[in-house]
């Protein structure tokens, strides 16, 4: 099955969405756990699975 254009750069954007998302909760979850926040940091890692 082929995917219309629009329909395959829609996925694409989503894709990149949910990826940027997650790099940003490890970053976050990184910068908690340097500031001594273990739970935060736990909550982080957490939301990025």
């Amino acid at each position: 099955m082929k995917l219309s254009g629009a329909l395959q750069e829609t996925f694409n954007d989503q894709i990149n969405a949910e990826l940027a998302s997650a790099f940003l909760y490890l970053s976050m979850a990184a910068y908690f756990e340097a500031e001594h926040l273990p739970g935060f940091a736990h909550w982080m890692r957490m939301q990025n699975e």
